[in-house]
């Protein structure tokens, strides 16, 4: 049977929902469990990331794991105030939600990283925090690691690592209303902005100015499952506004690597000196 929440509304009734009757706010960790609820609808028919990303909403032991790690999350970081006030290194996780002022349901959510890595982070190994999980899991979630430490380095960045709506409230501007508001807070801090996207939500970032510089594939017939099929995501960035109020361009894949790969050079001889 499915783990969704049983007070979950039906689309019957939002049909004809208008983002007039949204509003954004933070939230806390006893949102965790309608967090994960959401999360789970919406990958409802990705069969191949629901068993990478433990998913599966028949499982309940994907749903519990993914309760414990938000709710930990949550309450792990302040989840206010501006990143670049924070003593370095600095890492800042923001989870946002939307309710639905008529039926004070929490119809869709962000969450967002503002994260500068250290050196140390960098060096460590990609899987870090997955050990003990089967290794198809582990191999996938080090991917995706590897790719976005690849890229941005240490260069300070805001990584969004999840947007999500109930499918039955999609379209009537909830996840336009979080990426706006997200977008807005990295502009604010000069900051590029890195996601993978699937190929649903692409379209959604494009608009919004993201641009292509890689792709994620992960075959998990590699791992003896054969019936879930692909896994391919595309890796989206947006660059970040300048001082001068202009947008600087996007760096391709090779010119970022090369880049991020030159910044840790410098700072392992400056650690060494």
């Amino acid at each position: 049977m499915p783990l969704l929440d049983p007070g979950s509304p039906s689309g019957s009734s939002t049909s004809s929902k208008r983002s007039a009757y949204y509003v954004i706010e933070r939230a806390d960790s006893e949102d965790s469990r309608r967090l994960v609820d959401i999360e789970f609808q919406a990958f409802e028919n990705e069969r191949a990331n629901q068993q990478l990303s433990f998913r599966d909403y028949t499982k309940a032991e994907h749903f519990e794991r993914s309760v414990k790690l938000y709710t930990t999350a949550i309450n792990s970081y302040p989840n206010i105030g501006s990143p670049l006030k924070r003593p370095q290194p600095y890492s800042r996780v923001s989870f946002l939600k939307v309710t639905d002022t008529e039926t004070s349901y929490v119809v869709s959510f962000a969450k967002t990283e503002f994260k500068q890595y250290t050196l140390q982070e960098l060096q460590s190994p990609a899987d870090l925090g997955h050990e003990h999980e089967p290794w198809m899991n582990r191999d996938w979630f080090a991917l995706n690691e590897r790719l976005r430490r690849e890229y941005v380095g240490l260069a300070k960045h805001c990584y969004l690592g999840m947007l999500a709506t109930q499918p039955c409230y999609q379209h009537n501007g909830a996840g336009t209303m979080l990426l706006d508001v997200i977008l807005a807070e990295a502009d604010e801090s000069g900051l590029e902005v890195y996601l993978e996207g699937t190929d649903t939500a692409k379209p959604l970032y494009e608009k919004h100015g993201f641009v292509a510089v890689n792709e994620v594939r992960f075959d998990p017939a590699e791992y003896g499952v054969c019936v879930i099929g692909r896994e391919r995501q595309t890796v989206l960035v947006r660059g970040a506004l300048g001082k001068n109020g202009v947008r600087k361009g996007v760096r391709s894949w090779e010119v970022a690597v090369a880049q991020a790969e030159l910044g840790v050079q410098k700072a392992r001889l400056l650690a060494s000196s």
